[in-house]
């Protein structure tokens, strides 16, 4: 299977680090955040982005209905840290970039374990090649891709699927 480098957009440089540096092809440039409203809660050192939230960031963009960022408590004086915790993108969640594009209902990026989880009706499409799954879990360091699926057993309807097209160049120069 041709690599996925899926929804990692979810760190899209809100707080910097490896993980945003994986995730667009420049890292150092500025985050655009929009969306009908946002809320700042500092007693619980989170922000909320709600109604037609877009994240651009470069040639990457991130779409959901709400986005939450959970911030971490400074330790000493409790204070929220400028570092993110986690990531929630809920609603109807796309991350596009110029190669690949993927849906879902709910993502969660968790920057200690520097995982991205999309679940609810995964659809992860590149190029021609489409997977489907009810969930799928990277490792953004490594990029190892998991999807899976409530369904399970031959002939059931809802198990994970793959359609993957053979690459047309290598198959015409007569590599495998």
């Amino acid at each position: 299977m041709k690599p996925w480098i899926v929804a990692a957009a979810l760190a899209l440089g809100l707080s910097g680090g490896a993980a945003s540096a994986q995730a667009v092809s420049d890292s150092s440039a500025p985050v655009d955040i929009s969306a009908d409203e946002s809320e700042v809660l500092n007693s619980q050192c989170l922000s909320i982005w709600r109604g037609n939230v877009e994240v651009l960031q470069d040639k990457t963009r991130l779409r959901a209905s709400r986005m939450t960022v959970y911030y971490q408590k400074r330790s000493g004086d409790g204070g929220c840290s400028a570092t993110a915790d986690r990531i929630v993108a809920e609603g109807n969640v796309f991350y596009v970039t110029q190669e690949q594009a993927v849906r879902g209902d709910m993502a969660v990026y968790q920057y200690a374990a520097d995982t991205i989880t999309i679940s609810g009706d995964v659809v992860a499409v590149q190029g021609q090649d489409v997977v489907r799954g009810d969930r799928m879990t990277i490792k953004v360091r490594t990029n190892d891709v998991k999807m899976e699926s409530n369904a399970k057993g031959r002939g059931k309807s809802g198990r994970v699927r793959a359609v993957i097209y053979p690459d047309a160049k290598k198959n015409a120069a007569g590599k495998p």
